[in-house]
C-alpha cells in the first residue's frame, strides 16, 4: 500500500492510503500528451528514411538558457534528459540561431521554425495571431518521405490530445443551448456506467471529466487503448478502479474518462460525438477540412503520414496507427493549420455566435490545480500558476496571466497550441514527426513574445510591456 499527497482545487493536502488495483501499476502510455520519454516504436525495417543535417551531436549543448532572451539554447537538464533524440534532431541548431532584432517577434519565431525546426522534421506547419489577426499560416517540408509533396496551409494532420480541447467546446455549444450543464452527472446521461466506488461515481459531473478531476488513476486503462481494446470494453472494466481521491480533490490526467464527455454529448442529441462537433462546431468556424477518425484522414487527398525517427533519421511509420481514433473526445481529431487558426480566433473570442466570451471564460479558468510536472512545463520556473480548465491546460508566464496551452502526441504526429486571450496572441505548431526539438515550441514562443510585443498599427516591435 503506498500513501501519496494530494492537492486539492484550493491547495489543502489530502493523504490517502492507495489500494493495489488494476491500473495503479499499468505501463505508461507511449503515445500521450506531450512529455519528454523516448517513443517506443516497433523494430522493423524503414521504408524510405529522409536524413537530416547532423548538427552539433557530438557533445551535449552547454548554453544555458535565458529566461529573457530568445534564441538561446536548451537547457542542460533538458538536453541531458533528451540528447540521444534532441540533439540528433537538430538541437544543436537552437544555440546557433540569431534571430533578426530588425523584425517582429512573431516574424522572428517564424524564421526560427524555419531555419532551426523545419530542417529536421519531414514537414511542419504554423500559424500565429497578432493582435486578433493571423500574421502567419505556412507550411514546411513534405507530407511524406520520398515525396516532394510539400506540407500546404490545408494539409491534414492529426491532432492527438489537442482534440481535448474540442470535446470542451461541443459541450460548450450544449451548455450554451442549456441542453447540458457544467454540473450535469455523468451518470444522469450514460447508462450502465459502473465505478468501483459507487457513490464517487455517482458524483462524477461533466465538469469532473473535462477538468481532469475524476479522482481516477492516472491515465487509467490509456494502456487498453493502445492495445486496441474497444473504447465500450474499456469503459466496462471502470468497475474495477480504485479511486484515488473523491472527484474534484486532485488532478489526474485521462483518455478514457475524459470521453465520457463524448457519450454525454451522444445521449443528449442522438448523434455521435463526432458528427454533431463536425457539424455545430467545426462547420459554423470555418474549419473545412477538421474531421474526427481514420476514415476521413484516409480520404483526405492532402494529408501528413506519419514518422519516426530511425537512429540516423526519420521514416514513414509502416502503418497508421489508430488506436486512439478509438477516444474521438481526447485525441480523434483531425485538423489542418488553416482549420486551427479558425479555432485559435475562436479562442479568442472572434467567433462569439458560436463560443460566447462568457463560455471562454468558463472553459478557460484555472479549475483543477496541478505542478509544473503534471503540466510537462518542469524546465520552466517562470511558469506558474498552473491548472487543468475544461480541456485547456492554463498557465502564468511573467507578468501576463492565463495563457492558455494544450499539447498532442499520437504515433508519428505532434501538435501544440497556446495563446492569451487578453493579449490577444496566440501559435500553433503541427507536425507529422514525434521531433523532441516539439516539447520546446511554445517555451521558444514565449521567449520570443517576451523579447517584444507588437504595434497594432503596423506590426513592428515596439518596447517590451
Amino acid at each position: 500500500m503506498a500513501v501519496v499527497a494530494l492537492l486539492s482545487v484550493s491547495g489543502a493536502p489530502l493523504l490517502h492510503a492507495l489500494e493495489a488495483s488494476k491500473v495503479q501499476n499499468q505501463p505508461q502510455p507511449k503515445t500521450k500528451q506531450s512529455t519528454t520519454k523516448t517513443p517506443r516504436v516497433k523494430p522493423a525495417k524503414p521504408k524510405r528514411t529522409i536524413a537530416t543535417t547532423p548538427t552539433n551531436t557530438t557533445k551535449t549543448p552547454t548554453t544555458k538558457r535565458s529566461k529573457q532572451k530568445a534564441g538561446n539554447a536548451l537547457t542542460a537538464s533538458a538536453a541531458a534528459k533528451n540528447y540521444d533524440l534532441a540533439a540528433a534532431q537538430g538541437a544543436g541548431d537552437i544555440s546557433r540561431f540569431k534571430p533578426d532584432p530588425n523584425q517582429p517577434y512573431y516574424k522572428q519565431f517564424q524564421d526560427y521554425i524555419r531555419t532551426v525546426i523545419a530542417p529536421n522534421v519531414p514537414g511542419a506547419a504554423l500559424a500565429i495571431v497578432v493582435n486578433g489577426q493571423v500574421q502567419v499560416l505556412d507550411g514546411f517540408g513534405v507530407r511524406e518521405v520520398g515525396s516532394p509533396a510539400p506540407v500546404t496551409p490545408d494539409t491534414l494532420f492529426r491532432l492527438a490530445s489537442v482534440s481535448k480541447t474540442m470535446a470542451s467546446g461541443a459541450a460548450a455549444i450544449l451548455v450554451r443551448d442549456k441542453q447540458l450543464s457544467w454540473d450535469t452527472r455523468v451518470a444522469s446521461k450514460v447508462s450502465g456506467l459502473k465505478f468501483s466506488n459507487t457513490s464517487y461515481g455517482n458524483q462524477l459531473t461533466l465538469r469532473d471529466v473535462l477538468s481532469q478531476s475524476t479522482g481516477l488513476p492516472k491515465h487509467t486503462y490509456t494502456h487498453l487503448i493502445e492495445e486496441h481494446m474497444p473504447y465500450q470494453a474499456v469503459l466496462e472494466r471502470l468497475k474495477y478502479v480504485d479511486f484515488v481521491c473523491p472527484p474534484r480533490r486532485c488532478y489526474s490526467y485521462q483518455n478514457v474518462a475524459y470521453s465520457l464527455s463524448g457519450d454525454m454529448i451522444k445521449a443528449v442529441t442522438g448523434k455521435t460525438y463526432e458528427a454533431f462537433t463536425v457539424e455545430k462546431l467545426f462547420r459554423p468556424l470555418n474549419m473545412q477540412t477538421a474531421s474526427f477518425g481514420q476514415n476521413a484522414f484516409n480520404a483526405s487527398p492532402n494529408k501528413a503520414m506519419p514518422h519516426i525517427w530511425r537512429g540516423k533519421g526519420w521514416s514513414e511509420a509502416l502503418s497508421l496507427d489508430h488506436n486512439y481514433y478509438s477516444v474521438g473526445p481526447a485525441a480523434g481529431a483531425n485538423a489542418s493549420i488553416r482549420d486551427m487558426s479558425q479555432w485559435l480566433l475562436a479562442q479568442l473570442g472572434h467567433k462569439p455566435d458560436v463560443l460566447p466570451a462568457y463560455l471562454l471564460d468558463q472553459m478557460q479558468q484555472k479549475i483543477t490545480r496541478n505542478t509544473l510536472g503534471d503540466s510537462h512545463y518542469a524546465d520552466r520556473s517562470d511558469l506558474t500558476n498552473t491548472a487543468y480548465g475544461l480541456g485547456w491546460r492554463v498557465f502564468d508566464f511573467g507578468q501576463h496571466k492565463n495563457f492558455v496551452h494544450h499539447g498532442g502526441w499520437v504515433q508519428g504526429f505532434r501538435a501544440e497550441m497556446v495563446f492569451n486571450r487578453e493579449l490577444q496572441m496566440g501559435m500553433v505548431f503541427l507536425t507529422n514527426s514525434e521531433t523532441k526539438l516539439a516539447r520546446n515550441i511554445i517555451f521558444k514562443y514565449l521567449d520570443f513574445f517576451e523579447g517584444g510585443t507588437v504595434n497594432a498599427s503596423n506590426g513592428n516591435k515596439v518596447a517590451k510591456h
